[in-house]
């Protein structure tokens, strides 16, 4: 097994090669959220008990269930931000037909196969430093900032989460030599 970083790890095997690119880790932020996480789910608990213990006039209802709507959205969002960070992959199966991605949490996410015969481009994509996006990118909260575009006949795949420029540039160049040595 080689290590293109300590996040990317490539295995390559007779038939095919594998690519396992795992979060960035770092106990503060992962304790943060998990804080953030817990006290959102406190605070749920205390706006639906109150349900239960108080007498609530009609519009206060109204007002608690609209909390609760926004709650269970960003409780969703919390959640799966903070098990990306804790248990997600990005996994990629490079064989002689074509690439099989998977984006996963606890090993459950939806597989692409992308042909090497639909491949139109493979391009990087990074926010100019200091700008919102970049800022925005950087935090843990956020799962995006996907830097590798792999444009296909069909569809544009986004991959790699929060890589830094030498891992893009790196997975980068063993995706086109899969592809070279393909065709």
């Amino acid at each position: 097994m080689k290590w293109l970083s300590k996040r990317i790890s490539v295995k390559k095997q007779a038939a095919f090669t594998t690519i396992i690119i795992t979060p960035i880790q770092n106990f503060w932020v992962n304790l943060l959220m998990g804080a953030w996480l817990g006290m959102w789910i406190t605070t749920g608990a205390v706006v639906i008990s109150s349900f239960f213990i108080f007498t609530l006039s009609y519009q206060e209802e109204v007002i608690l269930w609209i909390f609760l709507t926004f709650w269970v959205y960003y409780l969703q969002k919390i959640s799966r931000s903070f098990l990306w960070l804790l248990y997600g992959k990005e996994l990629l199966k490079i064989d002689e037909v074509g690439i099989n991605y998977k984006r996963s949490i606890f090993k459950y996410g939806k597989t692409h196969v992308i042909f090497f015969e639909n491949v139109l481009s493979i391009t990087a994509r990074f926010p100019e430093d200091n700008s919102l996006e970049s800022v925005w990118e950087s935090s843990p909260w956020i799962n995006g900032g996907e830097r590798i575009h792999l444009e296909t006949k069909l569809k544009t795949y986004i991959l790699g989460r929060k890589l830094i420029k030498q891992e893009a540039f790196g997975l980068i160049d063993i995706l086109k030599s899969a592809i070279k040595k393909a065709n």
